[in-house]
């Protein structure tokens, strides 16, 4: 193939150009330069730039008080199988030190699937996610809250229903050693296969071989359907942070995301779809 027939090919994929029989849905943000696609609320903005990414960022909240956001698909897709790819990124950590935790800085962010409405958001020390139902949530906790059963001030935790208290014992939880609050930029993989739920995340941007965390669970059942409302949320509360999503892909179905960063073909010809938003890929 010639490179101008494989530039064409690959723009053409890029818009949804590209059909086959069998299909899934592809949803793609090189950048955050627009949210078309998603429903943003509360404190949440894009196209922002925060003075270290290249490209502009999805901000959830950013670092001030009492502060809750969320950005969802505007559409539901399907969740009755699927994988994500997503890079964040959170900086200016500060506020006091109390409750269970040992350092400034609060609240994190929360991966949704959840079948309520685009429009949705929940509480800001709820991490934005408290409240939202029919829903499960994979959060990376930068806040030990007591009441909550948190095991640490820094973990990932499987939620559903819009609860963060995780139980008597902590289940489902995982401590992270390396805060995920430091400024660096944090690679997660979230797979769910139509029972298990497993959740991979680094600051190296290599898939890891095995799930750090998982949980087995019926989606569907709790969602009441097979498709969703897919997204984020983040809160602030007593203590702050700038929550930052640089990058993100979703997949309808189950088809596990390599490492990042984007394709070398996509790079190499300039074909990310930075600016285009919400697409959707016809793939076999």
């Amino acid at each position: 193939m010639n490179l101008n027939l494989l530039k064409t090919t690959l723009a053409a994929a890029a818009l949804g150009l590209v059909s086959t029989a069998a299909h899934s849905t592809i949803v793609i943000f090189d950048d955050f330069s627009s949210a078309a696609g998603l429903t943003l609320n509360g404190n949440t903005v894009a196209n922002v730039n925060n003075g270290i990414d290249a490209n502009p960022v999805l901000r959830l909240t950013g670092a001030s008080t009492s502060q809750s956001g969320s950005a969802f698909s505007t559409n539901t897709i399907n969740a009755a199988t699927f994988s994500t790819f997503f890079n964040f990124r959170i900086t200016s950590p500060g506020g006091s030190i109390f409750d269970c935790n040992t350092e400034a800085g609060a609240d994190g962010i929360v991966f949704v699937a959840q079948s309520v409405s685009s429009s949705i958001g929940g509480a800001g020390q709820g991490i934005g996610y408290a409240g939202i139902g029919s829903s499960v949530g994979v959060e990376f906790d930068t806040w030990c809250n007591a009441g909550n059963n948190d095991p640490s001030s820094n973990h990932i935790g499987i939620d559903i229903n819009g609860s963060v208290n995780h139980g008597p014992g902590s289940p489902n939880t995982l401590d992270v050693a390396t805060n995920f609050d430091d400024g660096s930029i944090w690679s997660v993989w979230i797979d769910y296969d139509g029972t298990d739920l497993e959740v991979r995340a680094n600051q190296t941007g290599v898939r890891p071989a095995a799930a750090m965390l998982s949980r087995t669970l019926d989606l569907a059942s709790i969602l009441g359907q097979n498709t969703a409302y897919v997204g984020f949320t983040s809160g602030t509360g007593a203590d702050w942070g700038n929550h930052d999503i640089i990058r993100w892909e979703y997949r309808d179905e189950f088809n596990p995301i390599g490492q990042a960063p984007v394709p070398a073909t996509l790079a190499l010809f300039g074909l990310g779809l930075a600016g285009l938003g919400w697409s959707r890929r016809k793939r076999g």
